[in-house]
């Protein structure tokens, strides 16, 4: 199975990681609600942070889905 990071999983690597990209191309990260914390308390606080970071695209769910969306980034900036 696949290693998906979980939202408070990959802003802490970042945090570790002093504020630095942490994923490499072809990385799966995803957006669940259940998995939302303090520091991403929602999907616009959430991608506002992923984007500082990476260019990505959905590979499974859509934007604004009930459930879980994966996202697979396609580029480190």
């Amino acid at each position: 199975m696949e290693n998906i990071i979980t939202p408070s999983q990959l802003i802490i690597n970042h945090a570790t990681n002093g504020n630095k990209a942490t994923l490499k191309v072809g990385s799966k990260f995803q957006w669940d609600r259940k998995h939302s914390s303090k520091e991403t308390p929602s999907l616009a606080d959430f991608k506002t942070e992923v984007d500082n970071y990476y260019d990505y695209k959905v590979v499974s769910g859509y934007e604004g889905a009930a459930g879980q969306t994966i996202y697979m980034v396609t580029a480190v900036k």
